[in-house]
């Protein structure tokens, strides 16, 4: 299936033809902190009541991708004859990043044409702008 280009993908796009300049960087992680986004996960709730939801995760090797997409559709697209299996919860990828773990990949919308990996160390410098947009909004 076909999916329109979504604000996401066009600074994403941007940034691969400037070749991942600062001011190209910056406006993807900008965007993909305003962006909202849907995130699959386990069907059933947690049995830890800590828990309000279980994440899909991949591993591969000894890195775990947690998976997240910026349209629903995609999901269904990625999911294919699965998606009876799965449920999705939805969220800002402000909140998304706040709530990751720092050794964690988030591979944002896998099997789209502008699929991209957020690496580790690019999760963590997204945590610190997290933190000082919360700075900024409480002094």
């Amino acid at each position: 299936m076909t999916q329109a280009l979504t604000p996401l993908d066009q600074v994403i796009a941007e940034a691969y033809a400037h070749d991942g300049s600062i001011e190209a960087a910056n406006r993807v992680w900008m965007t993909l902190l305003r962006t909202t986004l849907y995130l699959p996960v386990e069907p059933s709730p947690p049995e830890d009541p800590e828990e309000a939801f279980r994440p899909l995760t991949a591993v591969v090797g000894e890195h775990v991708f947690l998976v997240a997409f910026d349209a629903p559709a995609r999901i269904e697209d990625w999911a294919a004859n699965h998606t009876d299996k799965i449920a999705h919860v939805t969220l800002t990828g402000r909140d998304l990043i706040a709530g990751m773990g720092e050794t964690v990949f988030l591979a944002l919308n896998p099997g789209m044409t502008f699929y991209k990996e957020f690496s580790p160390d690019e999760v963590k410098h997204l945590k610190k702008i997290v933190a000082r947009l919360d700075q900024l909004k409480n002094p």
